[in-house]
């Protein structure tokens, strides 16, 4: 069995957050220590969920890559994304060109041709 080296970091808490520490430690019945650890590591997952989130928003990542940045499945993603509205852009756009592409090949009205063109021009499907 490997041992991994353990580095320390520091931190310098106010009065006030130092007593909320305390409170935490005394119910969880976990040292202080031990608290923050479980602070910062739930910290940096949750920074990571909303960083593979912002990226796939902007279209910088794909699902399957914003999932394994946040560091969970391509269905707990999906669940989240859905969870918060998040649009599937490939999905959408898909979606928005087929219409186009329907109402085409069988003479769409003419507001659902203004609302696609609508869509296209403020770029609400990417």
């Amino acid at each position: 069995m490997s041992q991994t080296k353990q580095i320390t970091k520091s931190i310098r808490l106010k009065p006030e957050e130092n007593e909320i520490l305390k409170n935490i430690s005394q119910i969880k019945g976990m040292s202080e220590a031990a608290i923050l650890k479980q602070f910062v590591l739930d910290g940096m997952k949750s920074y990571r969920l909303e960083q593979a989130i912002r990226a796939y928003e902007h279209g910088e990542a794909d699902l399957s890559a914003a999932a394994k940045f946040a560091g969970i499945s391509v269905y707990r993603m999906m669940t989240l994304l859905e969870k918060r509205d998040v649009a599937l852009p490939a999905e959408t756009e898909k979606f928005i060109n087929g219409l186009k592409t329907l109402a085409d090949a069988f003479g769409g009205s003419d507001a659902l041709r203004q609302t696609l063109t609508e869509l296209e021009m403020d770029g609400s499907f990417q």
